[in-house]
């Protein structure tokens, strides 16, 4: 509830609609709820949640969407009243007012652990009202809006709580669009990023299928260098995901050219990962391929480049290491475990 009080600040007539004439200015005690309790005015509940949730006082709504998890903590005991409350939901995420839709998108992902404890529809409920909203609000005209919904994006799919049928037919469809050629710019830069971040949370066969091919054309973005950088700073996770052989047939032309870039900065995020892409790769394109790449980039022009080289450097040949003599073996992750050993008289 603190930093409630900053809607206030030219609100204050407002007040009373809401019933909190009982509470001090600072908004400290504030029920947020308290515009559902009976007034003057002889509707029922649901009737003032629509009263306000489309109220012309900008101030109104913004409160609604702040305190949407609590209507749905009343509402959830009759079937009837929760998909109302839900329906109001989906129309108030058309809000003309970006503070508005960016309130309830920060709420989303409460609203949505709510329903996955309490509701035994929620998967049906969560796809239908929910994931269309974050979906959309990853295309937002406004910039905080879309910042919103792409961490409300993450935190769904760290807690499991999107399908992978969602992500087929929802959500990577709106990340591919995004990073079309054709799209705008800031766009594009943010679909790639959520992209990469997305893509740890998925499975092989999605990345594979659905996003592995955009990210090489990525890769090769000749007009915004963000972009590149973007993707070469997250080459090790895509490697990691679909296995040694898309990487040695898809990615490693793309790592090469990433590896000699015109800009150091993405030169350096190369050097950066070598021992996830090394780790991805057959021990005799580790030998014959990375080896002379890597001798590139710790001769680099740039100090900055031979820095991060120099720092993957231990790294990198700890790659090369055979685990059934040393007893250790890196996995993919770049996690060290030990192995079992047979040792001879």
């Amino acid at each position: 509830m603190a930093g409630l009080s900053l809607y206030f600040e030219d609100g204050h007539d407002d007040l009373d609609d809401f019933g909190f004439d009982d509470y001090a200015t600072d908004c400290d005690g504030i029920r947020i709820t308290a515009f559902l309790d009976a007034g003057q005015d002889n509707l029922t509940p649901l009737g003032r949640l629509e009263k306000y949730a489309f109220s012309d006082n900008t101030f109104n709504r913004q409160i609604v969407a702040r305190g949407l998890l609590d209507v749905l903590r009343e509402f959830s005991d009759n079937e009837n009243d929760f998909i109302s409350v839900m329906e109001t939901i989906a129309r108030m995420s058309e809000d003309g007012e970006p503070t508005v839709r960016s309130e309830l998108m920060e709420q989303v992902p409460n609203i949505a652990m709510f329903l996955h404890e309490s509701r035994p529809n929620f998967p049906a409920a969560f796809s239908r009202y929910l994931v269309p909203i974050v979906v959309r609000y990853l295309t937002d005209p406004n910039n905080q809006v879309r910042k919103t919904s792409q961490a409300a994006l993450l935190v769904l799919l760290e807690q499991g709580l999107i399908s992978k049928g969602d992500m087929e037919t929802k959500v990577c469809p709106v990340l591919l669009d995004l990073t079309e050629p054709s799209s705008d710019d800031d766009y594009k830069i943010e679909a790639v990023a959520i992209m990469c971040k997305v893509v740890t949370m998925l499975s092989k066969d999605t990345v594979e299928h659905l996003l592995l091919p955009r990210f090489c054309d990525l890769c090769s973005d000749a007009r915004l260098f963000q972009v590149r950088k973007v993707c070469a700073g997250n080459f090790g996770e895509f490697c990691s995901i679909v296995g040694q052989e898309a990487t040695e047939k898809l990615l490693m032309p793309k790592f090469f050219n990433l590896c000699s870039d015109s800009l150091w900065g993405i030169r350096k995020a190369c050097a950066e990962c070598f021992m996830t892409v090394s780790n991805s790769t057959s021990p005799e394109v580790r030998r014959s391929k990375l080896s002379p790449l890597f001798i590139n980039l710790i001769s680099d022009q740039s100090r900055w480049v031979r820095q991060a080289a120099f720092q993957s450097l231990g790294r990198f040949i700890s790659t090369f290491a055979n685990p059934s003599s040393t007893g250790l073996h890196f996995r993919e992750d770049g996690a060290l475990p030990e192995v079992p050993r047979c040792t001879s008289d």
